[in-house]
């Protein structure tokens, strides 16, 4: 009986070893996902751009970035959604692979829980309040332009009382979400490195 229950928790551990021997992980491959969706974006995005150079936007990007002090904004949004939206959801794959496969640390329980709010909190919060800060750069830059360009050549500081006021506070709400998602992730991620088995 005494050999017969050795075996039995001997097969439980290899089972259980066999479970966490992973060479995917699941949440490094939905972040990898994530990064995809958010390069597609991006891509359409920047044709909307370049469409905008031959004649599809007035007046065009370039000529609101080099033009006005908002359309850097617009400029500022961009790269940050490259940064954190696209390059900055790859390399949070990294840490979910190291973390599942490398150190054989499953994601369970609550810290499951914390890596969804971190996938969905952050990538919605990083669309939401990147495309907001273009989107108002592009329309404040707009009514800073000259007469001569088509803009209405109010000053700037009617201009963020007028334009960019409105949409202060959806860009904060976005930006908030974001950063709750990436608080999350990082507590979960430290839960989850904590609980990690003896002989990682």
């Amino acid at each position: 009986m005494d050999e017969q229950t050795e075996i039995r928790k001997f097969a439980e551990s290899v089972a259980r070893d066999i479970s966490v021997m992973a060479t995917e992980s699941k949440w490094a491959t939905r972040f990898v996902i994530a990064a995809i969706v958010q390069g597609a974006l991006c891509t359409i995005l920047t044709g909307f751009f370049v469409l905008g150079e031959i004649g599809f936007l007035s007046p065009p990007v370039s000529l609101l970035i080099s033009a006005t002090i908002p359309g850097v904004w617009v400029a500022l949004g961009y790269f940050a959604y490259i940064i954190v939206g696209v390059l900055g959801m790859a390399v949070t794959a990294l840490f979910y692979q190291y973390l599942e496969v490398n150190l054989k640390s499953p994601y369970v329980g609550r810290n499951k829980t914390l890596a969804w709010m971190h996938l969905f909190l952050s990538n919605i919060g990083i669309i939401g309040s990147t495309w907001l800060v273009i989107y108002a750069g592009y329309l404040t830059g707009i009514a800073t332009l000259p007469s001569t360009l088509g803009g209405s050549a109010l000053s700037l500081k009617e201009v963020e009382i007028s334009i960019l006021g409105q949409y202060l506070l959806p860009i904060a709400v976005f930006a908030s979400l974001a950063m709750a998602g990436i608080l999350l992730g990082g507590l979960g991620y430290v839960l989850v490195y904590r609980a990690r088995p003896k002989h990682a």
